[in-house]
């Protein structure tokens, strides 16, 4: 509906069990946890979580990325894996977006180690090669247990996800820009993966205090100079 491609939303006659449990509150890292959880991983996983917390990809559209995609500090963005499946993104559009400093020179790294630096090659492949890295098995078998010890295990994909729509709000990004390079509409960028800080918000509150009352001293100063 943002998009706006729907008129209605289909999602407004489900109806949740009265039974059904509550969703798991989920927060994004902060900017000292994001270091920590980079800090955690080798070249392949830190490359990984770098595209979802600071390109805002997500997993399937990194584990489907081919040499091909990456053209200087440009990434295209035209394949998903998603139940191993390949297939378009998510929204159905290709996108291009931009790669930060850090993650150019991670990609600089991991190229020389490349099982297939060819251009249809995967970034990320199976044992199989002709095949993208399963997002499970890379999950499960090598970013959880190096996460568990820092108490890091519950910051998935989709915490990663929130995260880079939190900080990109909180550095001051253009909320258009930060929703175009995460390849979704400004609504559900601002409404779904978009929260504030009590930072942010402690410094909210004292703008708008300071406003009100630079408003009020003016006023103040002219009422006890009438006669």
């Amino acid at each position: 509906m943002s998009d706006g491609l729907m008129l209605n939303n289909p999602a407004a006659e489900l109806r949740i069990p009265r039974r059904c449990q509550p969703g798991r509150a989920m927060r994004p890292l902060t900017e000292e946890e994001v270091e920590k959880y980079l800090e955690a991983f080798d070249l392949r996983e830190k490359l990984i979580a770098r595209l979802a917390i600071f390109e805002g990809m997500r997993p399937g559209e990194i584990l489907a990325l081919r040499w091909k995609s990456v053209a200087g500090a440009m990434i295209r963005i035209e394949e998903r894996v998603y139940k191993r499946m390949l297939n378009t993104p998510k929204n159905g559009k290709t996108r291009e977006g931009a790669i930060s400093d850090g993650t150019l020179k991670l990609l600089d790294e991991w190229f020389p180690l490349a099982l297939d630096p060819g251009g249809e090659g995967f970034i990320f492949p199976s044992e199989k090669i002709v095949t993208p890295l399963s997002l499970d098995n890379l999950w499960r078998r090598s970013m959880s247990p190096k996460l568990e010890p820092l108490g890091l295990s519950w910051a998935t994909f989709q915490v990663l996800r929130k995260t880079n729509a939190s900080l990109s709000k909180k550095a001051g990004v253009d909320p258009k820009v930060a929703s175009d390079q995460r390849g979704h509409g400004i609504g559900v960028s601002l409404e779904v993966y978009t929260t504030s800080d009590l930072e942010q918000k402690r410094a909210a509150i004292k703008k708008l205090e300071a406003a009100v009352f630079r408003k009020l001293q003016p006023e103040a100063q002219a009422a006890a100079s009438r006669p």
